[in-house]
């Protein structure tokens, strides 16, 4: 039996999970104003001790890598990689669409997660359901893209779309007015991230791997820090081709 510890510190929501095998043991979520780095390792604790579990019954670590906030998926990638080196453990690294697109297993039509990107983006993808092969099809690879421009997109292909993660919320509004009855929304504590959405990923992926990976953040797009310091590189060659 595989024991398992999957982290999700991508949004807002600190999502924890113990899970062995396919089976999810114990499931941890907080979406509080304090972050990740406050709440995760107490968090953590309490899920451990609360399963009855020690940290060395472990087997692997499961961490959501990207898209997401820059700073969450560096926090979460961290302790992962920390927990890892001391207890010698393999990790796997899996994407925050991916694990989302859990939420609308059974639904008819397409899931479509979408999270706030920032800048007037989302971080988005499409899937659809084979429940036959009992996973998720990824139809549309995970982007950022302006909300509008993905919403007609969306409205062009005559189905019905179920939304899930944190941007839904404040778009509900403008998707109902693009989508119409197409558009469908699961109850929030469906549709924002879950650990066991993480660990059904996970258990996927460690099932065609069976190892460990080197797990690297995935942005999709430069964080605001890089593009000003690209700015900057770009504005002092400027000067010395000019002078």
């Amino acid at each position: 039996m595989m024991k398992y510890l999957c982290i999700d510190t991508t949004t807002k929501v600190t999502a924890l999970a113990l899970a062995e095998d396919d089976q999810v043991v114990a499931e941890g979520f907080l979406h509080t104003n304090l972050n990740h780095s406050e709440r995760l390792i107490p968090m953590l604790k309490q899920l451990v001790d609360a399963a009855a579990w020690g940290l060395n019954d472990l087997d692997m670590i499961g961490v959501v890598r990207g898209p997401g906030s820059f700073t969450g998926i560096r926090i979460g990638i961290a302790t992962a990689q920390g927990l890892a080196l001391v207890l010698k453990l393999p990790v796997l690294g899996v994407l925050s669409l991916d694990a989302l697109a859990w939420a609308g297993y059974g639904h008819n039509g397409d899931i479509v997660p979408i999270l706030d990107a920032r800048k007037n983006e989302w971080y988005t993808a499409r899937y659809s359901w084979n429940m036959e092969q009992g996973k998720a099809i990824c139809l549309d690879r995970p982007c950022a893209a302006k909300p509008g421009e993905w919403l007609e997109r969306l409205a062009r292909l005559q189905k019905p779309i179920w939304f899930s993660g944190d941007a839904v919320a404040k778009a509900r509004e403008m998707i109902c007015s693009i989508l119409g009855n197409r558009a469908n929304f699961l109850p929030e504590f469906e549709s924002l991230p879950r650990g066991a959405y993480v660990a059904r990923v996970v258990w996927e992926k460690w099932l065609t791997e069976s190892e460990g990976e080197v797990v690297k953040p995935y942005y999709i797009r430069l964080s605001e820090a890089e593009v000003n310091w690209r700015k900057r590189q770009q504005g002092r060659r400027n000067e010395i081709n000019g002078g």
